[in-house]
């Protein structure tokens, strides 16, 4: 299977090594934790059992409302997280923002 078939926290090998993905384009080394990004169209092995006989299929085609619902709910959930982990002046590093964005997930 292609890496962007991998949902964000599944476990899959890739190139000899184990890997949960974290992101669209990146997922962590098991063990060290290094973060690693992973081309869209390598091919990857799930680790979990049964889950290469259930693989996720992906609409083709989308509303322009179903893309606004969906937007306007990864906002809120961004949102969300992002407003939690603030300091108590409003502010956040950069980087922490960013990796808010990767790791927020909405599901439509």
């Amino acid at each position: 299977m292609r890496f962007p078939q991998v949902r964000i926290g599944q476990r899959f090998s890739y190139q000899g090594q184990e890997y949960t993905k974290t992101g669209p384009l990146t997922a962590s080394e098991e063990g060290s934790g290094k973060q690693r990004m992973i081309m869209r169209a390598a091919e990857v092995r799930l680790l979990e059992a049964g889950a290469e006989d259930a693989p996720m299929t992906l609409k083709q085609r989308y509303k322009r409302a179903e893309v606004a619902r969906v937007l306007r709910g990864f906002r809120q959930a961004l949102s969300e997280r992002v407003t939690a982990a603030a300091d108590a002046d409003g502010s956040l590093p950069l980087e922490q923002v960013l990796q808010l964005i990767e790791q927020t997930e909405f599901e439509y």
